[in-house]
């Protein structure tokens, strides 16, 4: 049976999903930014097919059921001579409370808009943020990551960040600006997904992120693509700001390295999802992100309207990832 079918099963008396952990408000931020879970658009009969039919990939030996490619305790791995080993809590987490680290960022590390890309980032920096959703001074708007890194161990967390340090960011989006865009809902995953029947509507300063194929991002294919939706012009205002601070901050470069892929105090902030960056500034800005080095960006934010932010993030998203 194909995806195509598999996912084409769509039953009209959808049922509304609650999530298992309260969300955590971030100060600002808007909320297409910050994804509650939401409808499961999936019939019985299609949740059923899914449990027993054999799914590949393309150039992969490795075959999954979609129910274990959705083990939140066992994360796919269709590649896995791409890349070192994984660490166990990588793999398989660590029951009950820590998910499989790849199950939601994949083995690529790249990651899906509703949660982050890890490649591309130091250890040192991961383990800091890792601290930082620990003991509370980062806030991760599921909740999740602040739940799971409180009962990681030192040595647990020194492994997941080096592990994902080992991997080579990669460019997942590609960035459209538009008047309007596809009308959308969230699954219960807190993925947003083209709507049926397929409609239109104005993009009223959001930024949209979908699969570019669906298909691959339900089979949590390391190499899964989407489409970033940005309003028009802001491509070319957020390079404004983040190149010359447009007289209202100061050039990203000066932290971040000159192509933004990091220096010894600030992370890459090029190759992650706009969605990402939105909650982020949104965090510096409300005080929900204080971790680490985030003092550093109080007076980067604050002079930064939610328009600003959402050109900035479109700009960053749209650059290439070396």
């Amino acid at each position: 049976m194909s995806m195509h079918k598999i996912y084409g099963g769509l039953m009209l008396g959808a049922m509304l999903t609650s999530s298992v952990y309260a969300d955590n408000k971030i100060l600002g931020a808007p909320s297409w930014s910050t994804p509650e879970r939401g409808v499961s658009l999936e019939s019985s009969a299609v949740v059923k097919a899914n449990a027993t039919t054999s799914f590949n990939v393309v150039g992969s030996s490795q075959h999954y059921t979609q129910q274990e490619i959705d083990d939140k305790f066992s994360a796919p791995d269709w590649f896995p001579s791409q890349h070192e080993a994984m660490p166990s809590i990588v793999k398989s987490g660590k029951a009950p409370k820590v998910w499989a680290c790849a199950s939601c960022h994949l083995a690529s590390g790249a990651g899906h808009p509703e949660s982050a890309t890890l490649s591309g980032l130091s250890s040192q920096y991961i383990q800091s943020q890792m601290n930082a959703f620990s003991d509370g001074t980062r806030l991760d708007y599921s909740g999740h990551m602040n739940r799971m890194s409180a009962v990681l161990t030192k040595d647990e967390i020194t492994a997941v960040s080096d592990w994902f340090a080992t991997l080579t960011s990669k460019k997942v989006t590609d960035v459209v600006e538009v008047a309007q865009v596809p009308k959308t809902y969230l699954d219960d995953t807190r993925m947003r997904l083209k709507g049926l029947p397929a409609e239109m509507e104005d993009i009223a300063g959001r930024i949209i992120e979908i699969p570019a194929d669906l298909e691959k991002v339900k089979k949590r294919h390391p190499e899964s693509s989407f489409i970033s939706y940005v309003p028009q012009g802001s491509i070319a205002r957020g390079k404004n700001l983040v190149t010359t601070g447009g007289g209202k901050t100061i050039p990203c470069a000066s932290c971040h390295g000159a192509d933004l892929t990091g220096s010894t105090i600030g992370p890459a902030i090029t190759g992650n999802f706009a969605s990402y960056t939105v909650r982020q500034l949104h965090g510096f800005k409300g005080g929900t992100r204080k971790g680490g080095q985030s003092a550093l960006m109080l007076g980067v934010v604050g002079a930064l309207t939610d328009n600003d932010i959402v050109d900035i993030s479109a700009y960053l998203t749209s650059l290439p990832v070396n």
